[in-house]
């Protein structure tokens, strides 16, 4: 099973953009989550795998 989570780093390969940039998109995606779930815990600097891959429209073949 792979990583639950992608971090900035990942994110920044993905869209070919800074570092910086990459923790503005895991802010939003965050955010996003939250709106959604009010519940939900979530990780600085990191975003739900699934969550990510579902709103960036990326399918990863494993």
């Amino acid at each position: 099973m792979g990583n639950m989570y992608v971090d900035a780093e990942e994110i920044s390969r993905d869209w070919g953009c800074s570092m910086s940039k990459a923790y503005a998109i895991i802010r939003e995606l965050s955010e996003q989550m939250k709106k959604e779930n009010p519940k939900l815990l979530t990780i600085a600097g990191k975003i739900n795998r699934a969550y990510y891959e579902e709103a960036c429209g990326i399918r990863k073949d494993k």
